[in-house]
């Protein structure tokens, strides 16, 4: 059975309307897929790590701007065929169990940008005390 008239007489044709056309934009969303941050919290520490080996240290900025951190990539280079240019921004909210004023970064050897902060401890209130209630085992009376 043909699905178009066009393939009853002319069968050989069909395969050939099946191919499709290269994707222009496949290696772009590969390459945001591969930029994706990894979170963790362990203990007092939170974290974030970014793949950003295709920047230079002087090419990459970290921010908090309010409640945000926000993780900046802009790299440019021109031949004499033409120009290239990259950016990326990422933005994130900070937790708000994250001390804002202890956030730092980091870049290694590879290319891995980190972000670290230290997680608050709860804050005790002024002048109140919690006392432990201990368990008294029953005595029986003589």
């Amino acid at each position: 059975m043909a699905l178009l008239l066009s393939d009853a007489f002319f069968p050989g044709l069909a395969p050939l309307r099946l191919r499709r056309r290269r994707d222009p934009f496949a290696g772009l969303f590969e390459e945001l897929h591969s930029m994706n941050s990894r979170v963790s919290r362990k203990d007092d520490d939170y974290s974030v790590s970014f793949k950003t080996s295709e920047f230079a240290p002087e090419e990459l900025e970290v921010n908090v701007v309010g409640d945000s951190i926000v993780v900046e990539g802009k790299h440019s280079s021109e031949s004499e065929n033409g120009s290239i240019e990259r950016h990326f921004c990422q933005k994130m909210l900070i937790p708000s169990d994250v001390d804002p004023e202890s956030i730092q970064s980091a870049l290694d050897s590879n290319g891995n940008l980190s972000i670290s902060a230290k997680i608050k401890r709860p804050a005790v209130e002024e002048g109140k005390r919690n006392i432990p209630i201990g368990i008294v085992a029953n005595r029986q009376e003589q």
